[in-house]
């Protein structure tokens, strides 16, 4: 599982796989941009970047923080553009794409919607088995490793058998392979996790 968290100045990622019961992080990083480079030029870099990632580890699906509205239009629309160009490189490479809101994140990992990027990254560490002595992954990375456990737990559910997939389709529409998440997919698979 590739998770990304995108950004148009720095969009995080991390490769995530289960082993066993437990998950661990194979790898992560950031892609940086130039932040005086015309926005054009930076999302080309983004979809090159996120197209190389998929051509260097074998992932068959992709977690993305979904968009959301905050009090800045235009940060909005950078990370919209930032994201329509890492679905389309992940849509391009072929693998499904599971869209997660960035407060079930957090809630998943730290049991409350509003966590700050340093609980987040303390929470994931613990999650994947990080050691002690392990180098700290910086906040987008830290932050896309989250999307991809998170993701990659849902999938894992019973849930995931079912007809239906991961999370409800809008409107029981196919999305072409990409699926939006619900509160209701949360509850499940805090449910399941207290109960293992």
């Amino acid at each position: 599982m590739l998770g990304i968290d995108p950004g148009s100045r720095v969009t995080g990622w991390g490769v995530v796989e289960l082993c066993g019961r437990d998950s661990r992080a194979l790898a992560w990083g950031t892609l940086r941009l130039d932040a005086e480079a015309p926005i054009a030029e930076r999302l080309e870099a983004i979809h090159a970047g996120v197209a190389e990632l998929l051509g260097e580890h074998p992932v068959d699906a992709v977690g993305i923080e979904e968009a959301f509205v905050g009090r800045n239009v235009r940060s909005a629309i950078r990370l919209a553009e930032a994201r329509a160009v890492c679905l389309l490189a992940a849509r391009l490479a072929r693998r499904d794409v599971h869209e997660v809101p960035p407060a079930l994140v957090k809630k998943a990992l730290t049991g409350h919607g509003r966590a700050t990027k340093e609980t987040v990254r303390e929470s994931v560490m613990r999650a994947l088995g990080w050691a002690e002595d392990d180098a700290l992954p910086p906040f987008d990375a830290a932050d896309a490793l989250a999307i991809g456990a998170c993701v990659l737990w849902r999938l894992q559910t019973p849930l995931a058998l079912s007809p239906r997939g991961v999370g409800r389709r809008n409107r029981g529409h196919k999305r072409g392979g990409s699926r939006r998440w619900q509160a209701s997919d949360l509850e499940r698979l805090l449910d399941q996790k207290e109960s293992s």
